[in-house]
Protein backbone atom coordinates (compact mmCIF):
# COMPACT_ATOMS: atom_id res chain seq x y z
CA UNK A 1 0.00 0.00 0.00
CA UNK A 2 1.39 3.41 -0.99
CA UNK A 3 1.39 6.05 1.74
CA UNK A 4 -1.60 8.41 1.52
CA UNK A 5 -2.85 6.67 -1.65
CA UNK A 6 -6.39 6.78 -0.26
CA UNK A 7 -6.14 10.55 0.31
CA UNK A 8 -4.81 11.00 -3.23
CA UNK A 9 -7.76 9.08 -4.68
CA UNK A 10 -10.27 10.83 -2.44
CA UNK A 11 -9.04 14.18 -3.76
CA UNK A 12 -9.94 13.29 -7.35
CA UNK A 13 -13.27 14.41 -8.82
CA UNK A 14 -15.33 11.37 -9.81
CA UNK A 15 -18.38 10.48 -11.85
CA UNK A 16 -20.83 7.61 -11.85
CA UNK A 17 -21.13 6.08 -15.32
CA UNK A 18 -23.19 3.60 -17.29
CA UNK A 19 -21.49 0.51 -18.66
CA UNK A 20 -18.77 1.64 -21.11
CA UNK A 21 -19.52 -1.37 -23.35
CA UNK A 22 -23.31 -1.68 -23.56
CA UNK A 23 -24.58 1.52 -21.81
CA UNK A 24 -26.60 -0.53 -19.30
CA UNK A 25 -27.05 1.40 -16.05
CA UNK A 26 -27.50 -1.49 -13.59
CA UNK A 27 -24.43 -3.09 -12.05
CA UNK A 28 -23.39 -5.11 -9.01
CA UNK A 29 -20.55 -3.98 -6.72
CA UNK A 30 -17.69 -6.49 -6.57
CA UNK A 31 -15.07 -4.86 -4.36
CA UNK A 32 -14.24 -1.48 -2.83
CA UNK A 33 -10.46 -1.53 -2.68
CA UNK A 34 -7.37 -2.10 -4.81
CA UNK A 35 -3.68 -2.89 -4.66
CA UNK A 36 -2.71 0.64 -3.61
CA UNK A 37 -5.38 0.93 -0.90
CA UNK A 38 -7.06 3.86 -2.69
CA UNK A 39 -10.59 2.56 -2.26
CA UNK A 40 -11.24 2.07 -5.98
CA UNK A 41 -14.70 0.52 -6.48
CA UNK A 42 -15.12 -2.27 -9.02
CA UNK A 43 -18.50 -3.39 -10.42
CA UNK A 44 -19.88 -5.88 -12.95
CA UNK A 45 -22.45 -4.90 -15.60
CA UNK A 46 -25.83 -6.61 -15.27
CA UNK A 47 -26.24 -6.97 -19.04
CA UNK A 48 -22.91 -7.61 -20.81
CA UNK A 49 -20.82 -8.69 -17.75
CA UNK A 50 -18.04 -6.12 -18.31
CA UNK A 51 -16.11 -5.45 -15.10
CA UNK A 52 -15.16 -1.80 -14.64
CA UNK A 53 -14.43 0.97 -12.12
CA UNK A 54 -17.52 2.88 -10.98
CA UNK A 55 -17.57 5.64 -9.89
CA UNK A 56 -14.34 6.64 -11.57
CA UNK A 57 -12.16 9.75 -11.85
CA UNK A 58 -13.29 12.22 -14.51
CA UNK A 59 -11.57 12.49 -17.87
CA UNK A 60 -9.72 15.65 -16.77
CA UNK A 61 -8.50 13.98 -13.55
CA UNK A 62 -7.30 10.92 -15.44
CA UNK A 63 -5.47 13.09 -17.96
CA UNK A 64 -3.55 14.73 -15.11
CA UNK A 65 -2.94 11.33 -13.50
CA UNK A 66 -1.37 9.89 -16.65
CA UNK A 67 0.67 13.01 -17.32
CA UNK A 68 2.01 13.54 -13.78
CA UNK A 69 1.55 10.41 -11.66
CA UNK A 70 1.16 7.24 -13.74
CA UNK A 71 4.82 6.35 -14.20
CA UNK A 72 5.49 6.93 -10.47
CA UNK A 73 2.93 4.26 -9.59
CA UNK A 74 3.60 1.75 -12.33
CA UNK A 75 7.18 1.99 -13.54
CA UNK A 76 10.55 1.78 -11.82
CA UNK A 77 11.96 4.53 -14.06
CA UNK A 78 10.66 7.86 -15.34
CA UNK A 79 12.70 7.51 -18.53
CA UNK A 80 13.39 4.09 -20.08
CA UNK A 81 16.87 2.74 -20.77
CA UNK A 82 18.31 -0.45 -22.22
CA UNK A 83 18.50 -2.18 -18.84
CA UNK A 84 14.81 -1.40 -18.18
CA UNK A 85 13.83 -2.76 -21.59
CA UNK A 86 16.02 -5.90 -21.43
CA UNK A 87 14.83 -6.83 -17.94
CA UNK A 88 11.13 -6.45 -18.68
CA UNK A 89 8.61 -8.35 -20.84
CA UNK A 90 8.85 -5.83 -23.65
CA UNK A 91 11.07 -7.70 -26.11
CA UNK A 92 9.33 -11.12 -25.72
CA UNK A 93 5.94 -9.41 -26.02
CA UNK A 94 7.01 -7.54 -29.15
CA UNK A 95 8.36 -10.76 -30.70
CA UNK A 96 5.02 -12.47 -30.02
CA UNK A 97 3.16 -9.67 -31.80
CA UNK A 98 5.52 -9.78 -34.77
CA UNK A 99 5.17 -13.56 -34.98
CA UNK A 100 1.36 -13.60 -35.08
CA UNK A 101 1.27 -10.65 -37.49
CA UNK A 102 3.88 -12.13 -39.83
CA UNK A 103 1.48 -12.82 -42.76
CA UNK A 104 0.30 -9.20 -42.62
CA UNK A 105 3.70 -7.59 -42.03
CA UNK A 106 5.12 -9.27 -45.11
CA UNK A 107 2.50 -7.61 -47.31
CA UNK A 108 2.11 -4.28 -45.49
CA UNK A 109 3.65 -0.89 -46.24
CA UNK A 110 2.87 0.81 -42.92
CA UNK A 111 2.27 0.09 -39.23
CA UNK A 112 0.99 2.40 -36.49
CA UNK A 113 1.48 1.49 -32.81
CA UNK A 114 -1.00 3.33 -30.57
CA UNK A 115 0.62 3.58 -27.15
CA UNK A 116 4.09 2.66 -28.34
CA UNK A 117 5.76 3.36 -24.95
CA UNK A 118 9.55 3.12 -25.38
CA UNK A 119 9.16 1.87 -28.96
CA UNK A 120 10.34 -1.74 -28.60
CA UNK A 121 7.77 -3.20 -30.98
CA UNK A 122 8.40 -0.68 -33.73
CA UNK A 123 12.18 -0.96 -33.25
CA UNK A 124 12.05 -4.73 -33.87
CA UNK A 125 9.68 -4.24 -36.81
CA UNK A 126 12.12 -1.78 -38.39
CA UNK A 127 14.96 -4.27 -38.02
CA UNK A 128 13.04 -7.19 -39.53
CA UNK A 129 10.86 -5.39 -42.07
CA UNK A 130 12.95 -2.45 -43.24
CA UNK A 131 10.51 -1.64 -46.05
CA UNK A 132 7.76 -0.70 -43.61
CA UNK A 133 6.95 2.87 -42.66
CA UNK A 134 6.56 2.98 -38.89
CA UNK A 135 4.49 5.39 -36.82
CA UNK A 136 3.93 5.57 -33.08
CA UNK A 137 1.88 7.49 -30.54
CA UNK A 138 2.83 7.78 -26.87
CA UNK A 139 1.21 10.07 -24.24
CA UNK A 140 4.13 9.91 -21.78
CA UNK A 141 6.69 12.63 -22.51
CA UNK A 142 9.88 10.83 -21.46
CA UNK A 143 8.89 7.46 -22.96
CA UNK A 144 7.83 9.22 -26.14
CA UNK A 145 11.14 11.09 -26.38
CA UNK A 146 13.05 7.84 -25.93
CA UNK A 147 11.01 6.21 -28.70
CA UNK A 148 11.72 9.17 -31.00
CA UNK A 149 15.44 8.73 -30.40
CA UNK A 150 15.38 4.99 -31.13
CA UNK A 151 13.10 4.83 -34.15
CA UNK A 152 13.39 5.78 -37.79
CA UNK A 153 9.67 6.45 -38.04
CA UNK A 154 7.59 9.27 -36.60
CA UNK A 155 6.42 9.26 -32.98
CA UNK A 156 3.68 11.64 -31.86
CA UNK A 157 3.83 12.55 -28.16
CA UNK A 158 0.36 13.26 -26.79
CA UNK A 159 -3.09 11.71 -26.45
CA UNK A 160 -4.89 10.03 -29.31
CA UNK A 161 -7.45 12.87 -29.22
CA UNK A 162 -4.65 15.41 -29.73
CA UNK A 163 -3.27 13.33 -32.58
CA UNK A 164 -6.65 13.20 -34.32
CA UNK A 165 -7.05 16.98 -34.07
CA UNK A 166 -3.52 17.80 -35.22
CA UNK A 167 -2.93 15.34 -38.03
CA UNK A 168 -4.71 14.48 -41.29
CA UNK A 169 -6.57 11.19 -41.24
CA UNK A 170 -4.14 8.87 -42.97
CA UNK A 171 -4.79 5.14 -43.13
CA UNK A 172 -2.36 2.40 -42.18
CA UNK A 173 -2.07 -1.25 -43.15
CA UNK A 174 -1.53 -2.50 -39.60
CA UNK A 175 -2.55 -0.92 -36.31
CA UNK A 176 -1.35 -2.26 -32.97
CA UNK A 177 -2.60 -1.41 -29.51
CA UNK A 178 -0.87 -3.21 -26.64
CA UNK A 179 -2.18 -2.84 -23.10
CA UNK A 180 -3.89 0.46 -23.80
CA UNK A 181 -7.62 -0.29 -24.09
CA UNK A 182 -7.98 -1.17 -20.39
CA UNK A 183 -6.93 2.42 -19.56
CA UNK A 184 -9.49 4.11 -21.83
CA UNK A 185 -12.57 5.75 -20.30
CA UNK A 186 -14.61 5.57 -23.52
CA UNK A 187 -13.49 2.39 -25.29
CA UNK A 188 -16.11 2.60 -28.04
CA UNK A 189 -15.05 6.10 -29.04
CA UNK A 190 -11.40 4.99 -28.96
CA UNK A 191 -12.00 1.94 -31.17
CA UNK A 192 -14.05 3.97 -33.62
CA UNK A 193 -11.12 6.41 -33.78
CA UNK A 194 -8.76 3.55 -34.61
CA UNK A 195 -11.24 2.32 -37.19
CA UNK A 196 -10.97 5.69 -38.93
CA UNK A 197 -7.27 5.03 -39.57
CA UNK A 198 -8.01 1.72 -41.31
CA UNK A 199 -8.83 0.95 -44.93
CA UNK A 200 -10.76 -2.13 -45.97
CA UNK A 201 -7.67 -4.36 -46.00
CA UNK A 202 -6.16 -3.10 -42.71
CA UNK A 203 -5.91 -5.25 -39.59
CA UNK A 204 -5.90 -4.26 -35.94
CA UNK A 205 -3.95 -6.17 -33.28
CA UNK A 206 -5.19 -5.43 -29.79
CA UNK A 207 -3.86 -6.88 -26.51
CA UNK A 208 -5.28 -6.48 -23.00
CA UNK A 209 -5.03 -8.19 -19.60
CA UNK A 210 -7.42 -11.13 -19.18
CA UNK A 211 -9.22 -10.86 -15.83
CA UNK A 212 -10.73 -14.33 -16.33
CA UNK A 213 -7.36 -16.09 -16.51
CA UNK A 214 -7.03 -18.47 -13.56
CA UNK A 215 -3.49 -17.19 -12.93
CA UNK A 216 -4.92 -13.85 -11.82
CA UNK A 217 -4.78 -14.05 -8.02
CA UNK A 218 -5.36 -11.26 -5.52
CA UNK A 219 -6.26 -7.60 -5.69
CA UNK A 220 -2.94 -6.74 -7.33
CA UNK A 221 -5.01 -6.92 -10.52
CA UNK A 222 -7.18 -4.00 -9.36
CA UNK A 223 -5.91 -0.42 -9.54
CA UNK A 224 -6.68 3.08 -10.73
CA UNK A 225 -4.77 2.63 -14.00
CA UNK A 226 -7.14 -0.05 -15.28
CA UNK A 227 -10.67 1.30 -15.56
CA UNK A 228 -11.82 -1.72 -17.61
CA UNK A 229 -11.30 -5.46 -16.98
CA UNK A 230 -11.85 -7.66 -20.03
CA UNK A 231 -12.25 -11.37 -20.61
CA UNK A 232 -12.55 -13.04 -24.04
CA UNK A 233 -16.35 -12.57 -24.11
CA UNK A 234 -16.40 -8.84 -23.34
CA UNK A 235 -13.42 -8.06 -25.57
CA UNK A 236 -15.14 -9.76 -28.50
CA UNK A 237 -18.46 -8.07 -27.67
CA UNK A 238 -16.85 -4.64 -27.61
CA UNK A 239 -14.99 -5.16 -30.87
CA UNK A 240 -18.13 -6.40 -32.63
CA UNK A 241 -20.23 -3.50 -31.32
CA UNK A 242 -17.64 -1.15 -32.81
CA UNK A 243 -17.75 -2.77 -36.24
CA UNK A 244 -14.85 -5.22 -36.10
CA UNK A 245 -14.73 -8.88 -37.00
CA UNK A 246 -12.39 -10.92 -34.82
CA UNK A 247 -10.22 -13.04 -37.10
CA UNK A 248 -8.10 -14.65 -34.38
CA UNK A 249 -8.22 -14.64 -30.57
CA UNK A 250 -5.17 -15.58 -28.50
CA UNK A 251 -5.61 -16.49 -24.83
CA UNK A 252 -2.50 -18.58 -24.10
CA UNK A 253 1.28 -18.09 -23.99
CA UNK A 254 1.29 -14.31 -24.28
CA UNK A 255 4.52 -13.04 -22.63
CA UNK A 256 3.07 -10.11 -20.68
CA UNK A 257 3.57 -8.98 -17.08
CA UNK A 258 0.04 -10.07 -16.26
CA UNK A 259 -2.04 -12.83 -17.89
CA UNK A 260 -3.19 -11.38 -21.18
CA UNK A 261 -5.11 -12.08 -24.37
CA UNK A 262 -5.14 -10.53 -27.81
CA UNK A 263 -7.17 -10.35 -30.99
CA UNK A 264 -6.48 -9.73 -34.65
CA UNK A 265 -9.45 -8.12 -36.33
CA UNK A 266 -10.56 -6.20 -39.38
CA UNK A 267 -13.22 -3.56 -39.79
CA UNK A 268 -16.49 -4.56 -41.39
CA UNK A 269 -19.22 -2.58 -43.06
CA UNK A 270 -22.28 -4.37 -41.68
CA UNK A 271 -23.71 -4.92 -38.22
CA UNK A 272 -23.09 -8.15 -36.35
CA UNK A 273 -25.85 -9.46 -34.05
CA UNK A 274 -25.04 -8.74 -30.40
CA UNK A 275 -25.75 -11.58 -27.99
CA UNK A 276 -25.35 -10.72 -24.34
CA UNK A 277 -24.67 -13.43 -21.74
CA UNK A 278 -27.47 -14.77 -19.58
CA UNK A 279 -27.74 -14.18 -15.84
CA UNK A 280 -26.20 -17.57 -15.07
CA UNK A 281 -23.02 -16.59 -16.88
CA UNK A 282 -22.90 -13.22 -15.12
CA UNK A 283 -23.32 -14.83 -11.69
CA UNK A 284 -20.65 -17.39 -12.50
CA UNK A 285 -18.26 -14.66 -13.62
CA UNK A 286 -18.99 -12.62 -10.50
CA UNK A 287 -18.24 -15.58 -8.24
CA UNK A 288 -15.06 -16.47 -10.14
CA UNK A 289 -13.86 -12.89 -9.75
CA UNK A 290 -14.55 -12.93 -6.01
CA UNK A 291 -12.85 -16.30 -5.57
CA UNK A 292 -9.79 -15.51 -7.68
CA UNK A 293 -9.24 -11.79 -7.18
CA UNK A 294 -10.86 -10.76 -3.90
CA UNK A 295 -10.54 -13.96 -1.84
CA UNK A 296 -7.85 -16.09 -3.52
CA UNK A 297 -6.75 -19.27 -1.74
CA UNK A 298 -3.15 -19.10 -0.61
CA UNK A 299 -3.00 -15.31 -0.76
CA UNK A 300 -5.09 -14.48 2.27
CA UNK A 301 -3.33 -13.16 5.36
CA UNK A 302 -3.75 -15.52 8.32
CA UNK A 303 -4.90 -12.60 10.46
CA UNK A 304 -7.90 -12.10 8.19
CA UNK A 305 -8.91 -15.70 7.40
CA UNK A 306 -11.88 -15.66 9.75
CA UNK A 307 -13.18 -12.34 8.43
CA UNK A 308 -12.68 -13.36 4.80
CA UNK A 309 -14.59 -16.59 5.32
CA UNK A 310 -17.51 -14.57 6.69
CA UNK A 311 -17.33 -12.21 3.72
CA UNK A 312 -17.23 -15.17 1.32
CA UNK A 313 -20.43 -16.55 2.82
CA UNK A 314 -22.03 -13.12 2.44
CA UNK A 315 -21.00 -12.33 -1.15
CA UNK A 316 -20.50 -15.68 -2.90
CA UNK A 317 -23.61 -17.67 -3.73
Amino acid sequence: MIKDADKFYDSLAKETVECPLCAFEENTPLYDNDRYGMGVKTVICGQCSLIYINPRPTEDEMAVFYREHYRKFYESVERPNKNYINSGPFIPRAKFVIDVLKPYLEKADSIFDFGCAEGTLLHLVEKKYSHLKTFGLEPSLEFGKYAQEQLKGDVFIGSYQEFVHSKPKDTFDILTCNHVLEHILDPKEFLLTLKGFMHKESVLYIEVPNIADNRVKGIGALHIGHVLYFDPLTLKLLLEKCGFEVLKLYTKNLPAKTPAMSAICRKIFYDLPVKYPDITHIESKKNRFLNNVVFPEGVESKNYNSLLKKLKRRFIK
